[in-house]
Parts: structure tokens; C-alpha cells; sequence
């Protein structure tokens, strides 16, 4: 991943990669006890870095319902039936549910949930998390103001278990707020092996804030060392004290300034196609978004803003010119995440401010093909979200993550999804796509020196692929699988010896 090409074989002393070079010059190195893995062929990468990644709640998620094949209502009865079943009495929580996968194309209300369980609190999540859903019992267990703004009611003022906005926000603080660091522990644990199964060495942990919890930060805080990945933490808080008194210089992640395409609250300049009249909602005011910036940079603390729709990543790129010409300070490696709607003006003026964008390609995979979603939502103008050709082409600086788990883990998903796609005109290269997910994202948190990089002196983080990358066809990179994870100098995953 650095303009010195390819090498034949790397040496690795400790933690450290010794050195690397062609032919068999390595062969001086080895030594009574040294362990030599053949890669068989396979493409040698530096170890994955996963950019924008919900750790904690990746991990609640794994321990909850998951709803995103339940196809129906029926579907989810069933989810839930069984899941009292097995643990009689424990609240239920379901998640990743999709209202375009459900036969009904609707999510359903409290009486609907009643239906399958009435005798426990029962909360679903929708995939993107903005949306959820209540029995009754969840109702009164969960202690939603019922005049929140966010809470549906029916023609009669009674709240119907679907909540949006502020409210849903409000819920998924109080449910993740009920969890012990015990349980936050055991379930990260349990997370790590799918980590480094997919070649991943390094997160950039998304956590706390508003629609989260902020024991889920200050847990990562406290933890991240016990665990076998390393871990950057970005604290979604605008509280700077806070994050000064942590010894933290870097806040922010899903920050959010708009919300998602699918819940049609990303805040856009136009209508949204198949809901005219609405163009999104931006959370938060110009003035109190500069002068965040100002007090960031002054401190020195890199930010990284939630921005979906062109309305605001336009109001983050004001904040950031703003910021530079009060404070005259740059070169902190601000980003803005996801990104999807960027338009060139904007990019170039990204460019121009020297802003990362951090991405995530799976989307494409996921809502990018026409008659998917992101169709739906825009119309005539489909076909202009997560534009990576002209982005690289301007001169911005491109990470990327997965967004679990929003999306799936595997970065060779989003690796596969920037190569092929949909739109072709913002196809990237192979080696663009690999950039993205090891010296970019080392670049993106400061790193680079250390990580990212197959380089001597560098951290051996390193992982070998079943395949050579190279003479796979584009439309089978999503298939390819690691073999080998090292981390650190030690093989923490292994599929070879």
C-alpha cells in the first residue's frame, strides 16, 4: 500500500515488521525457532482498518432478535414467540428490521406486537436505527414521554408504538442505558473472533451521543485494551470539557448534522422523489455548528460530522471555513462520515479545506442498484450518491467502514462494492478500494507512520487473502476470504497452519 510496489516476502521480529523484499533473501533471516507461513499464492495486505464502526452496539446486536429476514409480521411473531420461549420473562429486543423487506411494506404498531406477546416489554430497531417500534408493556416499561416529538399517535391522541426522530432517540438511550459494562464485556468478546475472521486489526469505534449511550464510550474508553483489535475511540459528545477531562483529541463519528435516506430525514436542496415536499432535517443550527468548530479547533481535536444529504455536508463545510478563518489552525485531519450526497463543488471545496470523507461503500451493494432505494428516493437525480471516482479524481482523502452493523462487516464487501459500482462512472481501482481500507484509514486517525503499510518499522498487523486480488475478476472480490490474520506480530487468526 505504498508507491514501492510489491514485494515476494516479509519478515517480522516482535510486534514489528523487520523487513520485506523479492527472491529469497529471506532466507539469511530465518532461524531455529522462526515460524514461516506460505501465503499459497495469496495476496499479503496490511490488516484491514474498519473506519466507522459501532462497536458496542454491533455487539449488544449480536445477542438480540434479529428481524431483518422476518419477511412479515407473522415473520416477527414468530421471532418473538420464540424468544419468550426461551428466555420467559426477559424483555425482547429485535433489530435490523427492514419495512421493504416485510410483506405488509409497513412497520407494525404496538397492537400488532401485542398480538405475539403481551407478558414482556418487546422494543424493535429498524436497520438504520431511526426508527422503532413497542407493545404496550414496552410502552409503560420504557417511560417514553407520550407529547415527545416523535411519538405517533392515532386519530384518538393514543401513541401507537411507532417512534421517530427525538423520541425513538430517547428510547434507544433508555435500552442501551439498562445494560451492565458486564454485559457490554461478555458481548464484545464475542464480537472479536467475526473481527478478526475478516482481517481486521484496527477500529474506529463510533459511540456515545445522542441515540446511544454514553457508557458505551466511556466502556471503550476504560476497556479497549482487553480486547485483541486496537481500538480509536470517537465520542459522539459535544461536550469538550468532558472530552478534554478523557485525554481524548478527536470527537465526533455519527455526529449526527441530518439523518438517512431510508427514513427520509437526510437533509437535501431538492424534494425527495417519492415524498414531495420533504427534504430532510438538519439538527442543528449554523451559528452553534461554527462556533463547535471554532471551540475543536482551538483545542486541536479532530471532528468527524455526520453528513448524508448535499444540505449538510454544505452546512459542515461552512462550519469548517468558519472555523479556519477564526482560529487560522488546520491540518487536524477533520473528516465528515458517509457522505453519500457530496456534490462536486462540495468536494472540491472539501478538498480545497483538506476534510477526509470517511465512506461506506457497502451501501451501494445494499440500496445503490437501480430500483433499490437510493433510486426510489432521488429519481431523476440517481445516480449521484458516493461518487469515489471523482472524489479520489479532486484530491480528498477517502477511508472507509463498514457502518456495522448497519452493514456487514467484511471489508472485502465494501472493497467489492467501490470497484463494481452501480453507476460505473464512479468505479474505482482495485488498489484505490485496498487504500481505502489500510493507508487511508491509518492517514484518517494519524497513523500512518505505524500502520497500513506493509514498510519496515512498521506494526506487524498483516493478513493474507485465499486468492491473488490481482487476477480475480472484479465481480468476484466479494467472495474473496482471509486465511490469516496477524496482529501485532501474533497469529490471532489462522486458516493456513
Amino acid at each position: 500500500m505504498t508507491d514501492e510496489g510489491f514485494c515476494d516476502w516479509i519478515a517480522v521480529k516482535g510486534e514489528m515488521i523487520l523487513k520485506t523484499g523479492k527472491g529469497d533473501e529471506y532466507r539469511t533471516l530465518k532461524g531455529s525457532e522462526t515460524l514461516i507461513i506460505d501465503a499459497g499464492g495469496g495476496t499479503v495486505l496490511p490488516g484491514f482498518i474498519d473506519s466507522h464502526f459501532h462497536v458496542v452496539q454491533t455487539a449488544m446486536n449480536l445477542q438480540s432478535v434479529q428481524m431483518k429476514d422476518a419477511g412479515s409480521w407473522e415473520g416477527i411473531g414468530r421471532k418473538i414467540r420464540e424468544t419468550e420461549m426461551e428466555h420467559p420473562g426477559k424483555p425482547i429486543m429485535g433489530v435490523r428490521l427492514e419495512k421493504e423487506r416485510l410483506k405488509e411494506n409497513r412497520f407494525p404498531d404496538r397492537k400488532v406486537l401485542d398480538r405475539f406477546s403481551e407478558n414482556v416489554p418487546v422494543w424493535i430497531n429498524c436497520l438504520d436505527y431511526q426508527i422503532s417500534m413497542l407493545n404496550t408493556y414496552g410502552l409503560l416499561y420504557y417511560k417514553i414521554p407520550f407529547r415527545m416529538e416523535g411519538v405517533e399517535t392515532d386519530s384518538n391522541g393514543v401513541a401507537t408504538g411507532i417512534f421517530r426522530g427525538k423520541a425513538n432517540a430517547m428510547l434507544r438511550t433508555n435500552v442501551l442505558n439498562r445494560c451492565s459494562d458486564d454485559t457490554r464485556h461478555k458481548s464484545v468478546e464475542q464480537l472479536m473472533p467475526r473481527i478478526l475472521r475478516y482481517g481486521i486489526t484496527t477500529i474506529n469505534a463510533m459511540e456515545g451521543g445522542y441515540m446511544y449511550s454514553d457508557r458505551d464510550a466511556e466502556f471503550i474508553h476504560e476497556y479497549s485494551g482487553d480486547f485483541p483489535v486496537d481500538i480509536t475511540l470517537f465520542y459522539q459528545s459535544m461536550d469538550m470539557n468532558k472530552i478534554n477531562a478523557m485525554g481524548l483529541n478527536r470527537v465526533g463519528g455519527s455526529m449526527y448534522l441530518d439523518g438517512t435516506m431510508g427514513a427520509r430525514t437526510a437533509a437535501l436542496t431538492f424534494e425527495y422523489a417519492d415524498r414531495p415536499g420533504e427534504m430532510g432535517n438538519l439538527t442543528i443550527g449554523q451559528n452553534e455548528l461554527n462556533e463547535f468548530l471554532v471551540s475543536c479547533y482551538q483545542r486541536h481535536c479532530q471532528t468527524a460530522l455526520y453528513t448524508i444529504g448535499d444540505r449538510a455536508i454544505g452546512q459542515a463545510l461552512r462550519a469548517h471555513e468558519y472555523a479556519i478563518e477564526k482560529t487560522g489552525i488546520s491540518g487536524l485531519r477533520h473528516r465528515l462520515e458517509h457522505v453519500e450526497l457530496a456534490t462536486k463543488d462540495q468536494i472540491r471545496k472539501a478538498a480545497e479545506l483538506g476534510i477526509i470523507f470517511s465512506m461506506n461503500p457497502t451501501y451501494e451493494k445494499y440500496w445503490g442498484a437501480p430500483g433499490e432505494m437510493y433510486q426510489k428516493r432521488l429519481g431523476a437525480r440517481y445516480g449521484t450518491t458516493n461518487q469515489y471516482r471523482m472524489i479520489l479524481d479532486e484530491g480528498v482523502m477517502l477511508c472507509a467502514g463498514s457502518d456495522s452493523d448497519i452493514c456487514e462487516i467484511d471489508p472485502m464487501i465494501g472493497i467489492s462494492a467501490a470497484v463494481n459500482h452501480p453507476v460505473a462512472r464512479h468505479r474505482i481501482t482495485l488498489q484505490e478500494a485496498l487504500r481505502m481500507y489500510t493507508i487511508n484509514g491509518a492517514y484518517a486517525i494519524g497513523e500512518e507512520d505505524r500502520k497500513g503499510s506493509l514498510k519496515e518499522g512498521h506494526l506487524a498487523d498483516i493478513i493474507i487473502m485465499n486468492c491473488d486480488l490481482e487476477t480475480l475478476p472484479a465481480e468476484k472480490l466479494e467472495d474473496a476470504k482471509v486465511k490469516c490474520t496477524i496482529k501485532s506480530g501474533g497469529v490471532v487468526y489462522n486458516e493456513l497452519l
